[in-house]
């Protein structure tokens, strides 16, 4: 058991470096593009403090690093709503979908196109081991919605806590937002209004059966 912990950790914190890495790279490359430089993969690398062979390990090419800096720009608007985030539950899931699907839908070609090199990414991986892949993607969603859902980590056990953070990654960001275009066919404001009540539903449920865990009881209504 002890030894199947320690190759956890050790799993886990290489997979951290690794994102450390990546978001080197890309803070790097977002620092240099803000003063109107043309960059190269050896400048930026050299700006992460890393050597160009890693970068390209990570980025191909500038394309694919650029695209991940049109990402690192929604960052300061997940931020500025974050800093803000009221009390309640609900009401901060909500406030962050909104943002979230605000900017992307305000340019949704440049999202389409952060998706589809993601996707390619990972085929050129698909045939490595796990444990030599680099990330396909940053963590900034992520962490953002752990943020959001942070009051309710006291309200139910770690992993219903979990599983909501992830299911509620489902329902927000670009994968969500080209399923609700492409596949249920919908517009811009039904779209959006259906990722928020998804967000928001999904909260709902897994309080409501956190409680039920906790006083073991079941509501008359379920079942009927």
């Amino acid at each position: 058991m002890a030894l199947s912990r320690q190759g956890n950790s050790l799993t886990t914190g290489r997979a951290n470096q690794k994102q450390r890495t990546r978001r080197a790279l890309v803070d790097a490359a977002f620092r240099l593009s803000s003063e109107g430089r043309t960059l190269s993969m050896p400048e930026v690398a050299e700006e992460a403090l890393v050597s160009p062979a890693t970068a390209y390990r990570y980025f191909p090419n500038m394309r694919t690093l650029m695209l991940d800096v049109a990402t690192r720009e929604g960052q300061p608007k997940i931020d500025e709503v974050l800093a803000a985030l009221p009390d309640d539950p609900e009401e901060r899931i909500d406030a962050l979908v909104t943002v979230v699907t605000g900017f992307q839908f305000d340019n949704e070609a440049l999202w389409r196109a952060v998706l589809s090199t993601i996707l390619e990414r990972w085929l050129a991986q698909a045939d490595l081991p796990e444990r030599e892949r680099v990330p396909i993607r940053g963590s900034h969603r992520l962490e953002s919605i752990e943020v959001a859902l942070a009051p309710l980590a006291d309200t139910m056990s770690p992993d219903q806590h979990r599983r909501l953070v992830m299911a509620t990654m489902l329902v927000c960001g670009v994968e969500a937002m080209v399923s609700a275009r492409d596949a249920c066919g919908l517009d811009r404001a039904e779209a959006v209004d259906v990722m928020r009540w998804a967000a928001r539903a999904l909260q709902r449920a897994a309080v409501w059966e956190s409680r039920g865990t906790r006083d073991a009881e079941v509501p008359e209504s379920v079942g009927r």
